[in-house]
């Protein structure tokens, strides 16, 4: 399965395990939502909560940069739990990507009253 991501964070990490031998691999935090659109979720929360994912130690050096977009290819396994489990096979640099603030003139407004009257 492939789609677009932004990927936030990406870290390696080589320790010893607990029952021996090495563990290695590579942590990635990633949004789903690329729009990044504000979200009123129906079970009351709000906004996009980050996914992740671990990979393989190599995948490091495919990522450029982060935050940036992304296409990720996933496979799909069944966890322990019984659900299903989404894990980052691969990826690709898109773009480069920049979260900046949206003027609101009502919230700036309503600052500005507060500030006022305080």
């Amino acid at each position: 399965m492939k789609m677009q991501i932004i990927l936030l964070y990406a870290g390696q990490y080589d320790m010893d395990g607990d029952r021996g031998g090495r563990v290695q691999g590579t942590s990635i935090s990633y949004y789903f939502n690329v729009d990044l659109v504000a979200e009123d979720n129906v079970n009351g929360t709000k906004g996009t909560r980050p996914a992740k994912s671990t990979c393989e130690y190599q995948l490091m050096g495919k990522v450029k940069k982060a935050p940036a977009l992304y296409d990720a290819e996933f496979s799909m396994s069944i966890g322990s739990d019984g659900k299903p489990v989404l894990k980052i096979i691969d990826v690709d640099y898109v773009s480069d990507i920049q979260i900046t603030p949206v003027p609101d003139s009502n919230f700036n407004s309503d600052t500005k009253a507060d500030k006022k009257a305080g």
